[in-house]
């Protein structure tokens, strides 16, 4: 019987484009050379993708997730566990107008979540291991 949820493995390269197909899948994403720049597909109700870490070690790069479009932002938000320290504390999209998330530097136990569920939002929930706090911004 073949396997039909294949994981996805993001490539270690600058940017990585998220295809709606894969919608429902996991991606791995490997201890990067630069930071990534990962576009989601074009906001549709009811895809879902998931995000985990899955390095050796502490990544040093970024991960900037990217909608596409000042119109298609996050809501939601993330646990912040930060590894160098004794937070841990919830980061919140604004829930209007950010449309770019950014991982700093993750590490292993990252894992998260995008869905969108009303073809315009892009809910995201999950955890983000680093000593560094992610950020919800708008686009430039």
């Amino acid at each position: 019987m073949p396997v039909t949820h294949v994981p996805i493995a993001v490539t270690d390269a600058a940017t990585a484009t998220i295809l709606a197909e894969n919608s429902g899948l996991t991606h791995f994403m490997p201890d990067l050379t630069a930071d990534c720049t990962i576009t989601l597909p074009t906001a549709s109700a009811g895809l879902t993708f998931k995000f985990v870490y899955n390095g050796a070690a502490a990544d040093a790069h970024d991960w900037i997730f990217d909608t596409g479009a000042d119109t298609i932002y996050f809501t939601g938000g993330v646990t912040f566990i930060d590894l160098d320290g004794d937070v841990q504390a919830p980061v919140y999209a604004d829930g209007d107008s950010n449309s770019i998330a950014t991982i700093l530097v993750p590490e292993v136990g990252t894992d998260l979540n995008f869905t969108c569920y009303d073809g315009t939002t892009w809910y995201v929930h999950g955890i983000v291991c680093s000593a560094t706090v992610p950020t919800f911004a708008d686009q430039s």
